[in-house]
């Protein structure tokens, strides 16, 4: 056992802070200072220390955590929060609003929130919106109530925000007392968030860019926390690289505009049964209408026998409107996977293959209906045929990892190392690239896709290495 595991342990238990990995090297510079300003050598009398001088852990704290962060980190998330979901909340008659910002750092999301709310609705945003944050170390909370910040919190926010917002301050920038004062910074545990004297429930939980420093038993607890805390029909964001291993079944995942978020299972809005057909113009490539045939077949309740329906001869069509019917029955078959309804949707894109058989958006569908169905085989067949048509086809070489790391196909660490490599490789040169998809969005986001094939990633070359060692290869 290592000589640090009590004090691991003990940050664990207080904290869920997981110090493993590249952790450890803070640790081990943690402990030295800990052990340069008390005078203590032994592992058992510096627990003993910590947990009886509150203060003095909380310094130890604040070595442990990497404090980097930036105003207006991760915009589209912020501009869908303030331009598209607080006005409908507010227009539903809710108000003032609140917004929590957990896990805040030295307060640069917080105030990027402040900043475009004051953006979007003025003076009156200070009655509109209650804002606060927490953090479970305090210097950092100190930081963040002075609002004095150098040149590296600034690379996301545009000059103009940045002038009209902020002064000089003795080399570096202050925030104007109106916005500082607005945000309530208080010392907030994710672990004990009951015995935080949080006053009411909150519309809007962020808990961006911090469960990176958790493991999954602890994100899970974690949740299970900030569940009271969120209001009826509140959402609570993570950070785009976090969203899927945040989907712990605690709160229930949703998308709305590209933009994934968390609420209580009761809360999701369920789409209208019936609505109107709507007829698109002759141009229906376009992007544009491409989203309105894709809302289409999000708000119609498709049924076996309206997807028979769809199942048009395509080759008996000019080519303008064969093109628009290939795209509105994609989508169609996407939504009847998005429904469960795998055995509709299996039939009608073996369809749309027959007609385009080299098609990257039916083909990656087809490989995940296939898997739903069990049927691990054909999915290979399906995304081994995307990636000889598109080899940048990022998707496809994702979902044929998961077949083996699931343990869908017998594995084989090698092809699995190779497909989580090529999706990093894929979306380091291009980390918002579409994957060859020219119709579907893809299946997962870039972004999530990236962070879980870096883990997984790591994963396998630490399994290959452990079995290289045990042979003797060198």
């Amino acid at each position: 056992m290592s000589a640090l595991a009590p004090l691991k342990h003990l940050v664990h238990q207080r904290c869920g802070l997981h110090l493993e990995g590249l952790a450890e090297a803070r640790l081990f510079r943690a402990v030295a200072a800990l052990q340069a300003s008390t005078g203590l050598t032994h592992t058992s009398s510096l627990v003993e220390r910590l947990t009886s001088d509150r203060t003095l852990f909380d310094g130890f704290i604040s070595q442990l955590t990497v404090n980097e962060t930036y105003f207006c980190r991760e915009p589209d998330a912020l501009n869908w929060l303030v331009n598209t979901h607080l006005p409908q909340r507010l227009a539903a008659g809710k108000a003032p609003l609140s917004i929590f910002s957990a896990g805040c750092s030295s307060g640069e999301e917080p105030y990027s929130v402040a900043m475009m709310l004051y953006e979007r609705f003025g003076e009156h945003a200070k009655t509109l919106f209650n804002i606060s944050a927490g953090d479970l170390d305090h210097q950092v909370l100190a930081k963040a109530r002075q609002g004095i910040y150098g040149g590296m919190a600034f690379r996301a926010l545009s000059p103009a925000l940045k002038e009209r917002y902020f002064s000089p301050h003795e080399g570096r920038f202050k925030l104007q007392d109106t916005l500082r004062q607005w945000v309530n910074f208080r010392p907030f545990n994710l672990l004990n968030a009951h015995d935080s004297s949080l006053q009411g429930s909150f519309d809007v939980i962020l808990f961006r860019n911090v469960s990176i420093y958790f493991d999954e038993q602890t994100r899970r607890r974690i949740h299970q926390q900030l569940s009271p805390l969120l209001a009826p029909k509140g959402v609570l964001l993570c950070g785009v690289t976090e969203t899927l291993g945040n989907d712990l079944g605690v709160l229930e995942l949703v998308e709305a505009q590209g933009v994934f978020y968390f609420q209580h299972p009761e809360q999701t809005t369920q789409p209208p049964a019936d609505l109107p057909t709507v007829s698109l113009p002759p141009n229906a490539n376009s992007s544009e209408n491409i989203a309105s045939a894709e809302g289409i077949a999000r708000d119609k309740d498709y049924s076996t026998d309206a997807a028979s329906e769809m199942r048009v001869s395509l080759s008996a069509l000019p080519p303008e409107e064969e093109a628009e019917q290939f795209n509105l029955q994609l989508h169609h078959a996407h939504q009847l996977l998005n429904k469960n309804a795998f055995a509709d949707a299996d039939e009608l894109l073996q369809a749309l293959l027959q007609q385009q058989p080299w098609s990257i958006d039916a083909l990656v569908l087809a490989g995940l209906v296939a898997r739903w169905q069990h049927r691990p085989h054909v999915a290979y067949e399906h995304f081994k045929t995307a990636i000889y048509v598109a080899p940048e086809c990022w998707p496809a070489h994702f979902y044929l990892a998961e077949l083996y790391r699931q343990g869908e196909l017998t594995d084989e660490p090698i092809q699995r190392q190779r497909s989580y490599a090529s999706v990093v490789r894929l979306l380091i040169a291009s980390p918002t690239a579409n994957g060859g998809l020219d119709i579907i969005a893809p299946p997962i986001p870039p972004g999530d896709a990236r962070f879980l094939a870096e883990r997984y990633l790591s994963v396998v070359n630490s399994a290959l290495e452990s079995t290289n060692t045990s042979q003797g290869v060198r």
